[in-house]
């Protein structure tokens, strides 16, 4: 198990730009040789070069675990030959899902692992379309009140760290679905709330923001055991 506390394009928003799951994790093209180097040092999975309609925020356009992911309708046809050509050559069976919906930051809609799913009610009609794509069951929930379960979340399949105003009701909600050990509120980034931006994890390794505090890191790597 390997973590790092970096920064992607000289920001703390790694997960904004990276996403990994627990057989491959992707990245921007455009990153420079030593970020990928350190990168691909830190998680024992394969990575790979991606672009989605020629931006690099693969973190917020994506949502996938080991079963299959989900990209926007908006990814370019190149673009997803690539993708098709890198998960053919780990899993023939691996899912990629196109989805039509407007919504399409599904990195900020979607919490996954492989265990369940949570998505947003902008998703609400695509939901057993990307329970098909992810192999996991899936619900319609929303906490906090707001409708970005997967930007104020972050989840391997041991654990899930939350906004830090869930309450006990909706952690008890997210810990059955996800069938984690434990899910915990926290933050990133000295107080940020939105913990995807800046974490990239799977069960094995993670990478945090460089502005993660002591308290925070402590926090983020007990409850996802890392």
């Amino acid at each position: 198990m390997t973590i790092l506390k970096y920064q992607v394009f000289g920001g703390n928003s790694v997960g904004v730009y990276l996403a990994v799951n627990n057989s491959y994790g992707l990245y921007p093209p455009t990153l420079i040789a030593p970020t990928i180097e350190k990168i691909k040092r830190t998680f024992s999975e394969p990575f790979f070069p991606i672009s989605i309609n020629n931006s690099s925020l693969i973190g917020v356009y994506t949502a996938s675990n080991k079963n299959g992911i989900i990209v926007p309708h908006i990814i370019r046809e190149e673009e997803l030959q690539n993708l098709k050509r890198y998960t053919n050559n780990l899993n023939s069976d691996y899912q990629i899902g196109v989805l039509k919906s407007k919504d399409n930051a599904f990195g900020n809609l979607i919490l996954c692992n492989d265990k369940g799913a949570i998505i947003s009610s902008f998703l609400k009609e695509y939901k057993n379309l990307i329970e098909d794509i992810l192999k996991v069951e899936t619900i319609v929930y929303e906490y906090v009140d707001m409708n970005l379960p997967g930007s104020i979340s972050v989840a391997n399949n041991k654990g899930c760290l939350v906004h830090p105003l869930t309450t006990d009701d909706e952690i008890e909600i997210i810990t059955e679905i996800l069938k984690v050990n434990e899910t915990d509120v926290s933050t990133v980034n000295r107080g940020i709330p939105y913990l995807s931006s800046g974490a990239v994890v799977n069960d094995r390794s993670g990478i945090f923001g460089h502005q993660c505090t002591g308290p925070e890191m402590m926090r983020l790597t007990n409850v996802l055991m890392l």
